[in-house]
């Protein structure tokens, strides 16, 4: 999950928390700050501690953009004060506490616990996880959560552009830097920045401009 750095609150008074939509999607880009996935509609501004059980309504802090799949299955379960129970990509390192391994999100087991020995951090990272069913698989054609098939087309489309770039680097090294300027065009159309990730994590020049070509990641927690 990119973790994302929002900034400070504009020198705005929202009177409406929409108000807000365009001031995230300058910083952050049009992508759910959950899933990653590109939102092409209207993006939806979702309040971290919901705001029918006492969350502030027009708190910049209170406020990321999702999907609507992702909004729609959070709904109302955090409670104001109760934040501290979850993992936030706009406040803690969800970069290396979720692996996407084949495309697939899943808890890093190695990272948690295997490397910081923190079960706390497991709990929390599991208590986000299931927030958003970030997981999940639909299992009907009258399930219209289309996370599932978005991410496996970004993590499918990835692993074409890393073949082609495999072999760019062996056998014409000097367009190099013209095909990560087409990996880039091609990431930030599919959205899903840590399949991507994933996918050239050997790679250094790529990642550095996969993070520079998202608004508002977080450099120190993806290199």
């Amino acid at each position: 999950m990119r973790p994302v750095n929002k900034g400070k609150s504009p020198s705005v008074n929202f009177s409406k928390y929409m108000d807000a939509e365009p001031y995230l999607e300058k910083r952050l880009g049009r992508y759910c700050s959950y899933c990653e996935m590109p939102i092409f509609n209207a993006p939806e501004v979702e309040h971290i501690e919901a705001k029918s059980r006492g969350g502030a309504e027009c708190d910049w802090s209170n406020m990321l953009l999702s999907c609507k799949y992702c909004n729609t299955r959070k709904g109302a379960k955090v409670a104001a004060g109760t934040r501290g129970e979850y993992l936030w990509p706009d406040v803690d390192d969800t970069f290396h506490v979720f692996s996407y391994t084949e495309g697939i999100p899943k808890l890093n087991e190695n990272y948690i616990l295997e490397e910081m020995h923190d079960e706390d951090l497991w709990r929390k990272a599991e208590n986000l996880f299931q927030l958003v069913k970030l997981d999940h698989v639909p299992e009907s054609l009258k399930d219209r959560d289309y996370r599932f098939r978005a991410r496996n087309e970004a993590y499918g489309l990835a692993k074409t552009m890393f073949d082609m770039w495999t072999n760019i680097n062996q056998n014409m090294p000097e367009l190099m830097e013209r095909e990560i300027e087409i990996i880039v065009e091609a990431a930030r159309g599919k959205g899903f920045f840590s399949c991507w990730m994933e996918v050239f994590k050997n790679e250094l020049a790529v990642k550095k401009a996969l993070i520079h070509a998202f608004p508002g990641t977080r450099e120190e927690y993806c290199l």
